[in-house]
């Protein structure tokens, strides 16, 4: 059987410059960028952006192979928490942090389910997630309708405070998630009402964005 070989440094290290300056195109422009403005933004030669990522779509593709990437760190950050509550709100908080140093992820997804609907890259990842809801769940701590699909819901409609600037983006997450946290305990579906606050902060949600797996924005941080 052969071995894959990796790429080259030189390869690694373009694609990796082509990729950031693609982030930060999005925030200017959007995903509407032109291959030239990339090169540019890269400081990299055109023939070199065209030989990484012959159309634009290919940088959308590699953009959503840098969001899988991203959230297979989220989960393996998980791997030891102490319980299946913790799993969930260490989820919660890691994902939205992480959403919020790359707003492009989130158009990348989106732009991914129309140019290849058959991807079937990430579905690993629901299966990881569902590991902390079922074990929630059997400790007493979720509620019994909450699923996966509940969780990955709520961390693509917090998605939508990328727009702001930082550091009313963090802020915005940190108070919706202060909402969305406290109704998911098993509390809430037996008495109909809120349950004990959960106290996500804005401090909590800037150190999550500054990790190393999530570097990537100059914005991120506390100010």
């Amino acid at each position: 059987m052969s071995v894959p070989q990796r790429p080259r440094p030189e390869v690694s290290r373009s694609r990796r410059l082509i990729l950031d300056a693609a982030e930060r195109l999005f925030a200017d422009v959007g995903l509407e960028f032109s291959l030239n403005d990339l090169a540019h933004e890269a400081g990299v030669g055109v023939a070199t952006v065209y030989r990484r990522f012959p159309t634009h779509d290919d940088v959308v593709r590699a953009l959503y192979e840098r969001t899988y990437e991203a959230f297979v760190a989220v989960f393996d950050a998980l791997e030891d928490a102490p319980d299946g509550w913790a799993g969930i709100v260490g989820y919660l908080e890691r994902s939205v942090a992480m959403m919020n140093a790359h707003p492009a992820f989130a158009a990348a997804a989106r732009r991914m389910a129309r140019i290849d609907p058959a991807s079937t890259l990430g579905h690993d990842l629901e299966q990881r997630l569902n590991v902390h809801v079922e074990r929630a769940k059997e400790q007493g701590d979720l509620r019994a309708d909450v699923m996966a699909v509940d969780l990955v819901t709520m961390v693509a409609q917090l998605g939508v405070l990328s727009v702001f600037p930082e550091p009313a983006r963090t802020m915005m997450s940190a108070r919706q998630l202060s909402f969305l946290l406290p109704g998911l305990r098993v509390h809430t579906q037996m008495l109909g009402g809120p349950a004990d606050p959960i106290p996500t902060t804005l401090e909590r949600l800037q150190q999550l964005a500054v990790q190393e797996s999530f570097a990537g924005r100059a914005d991120t941080g506390p100010s």
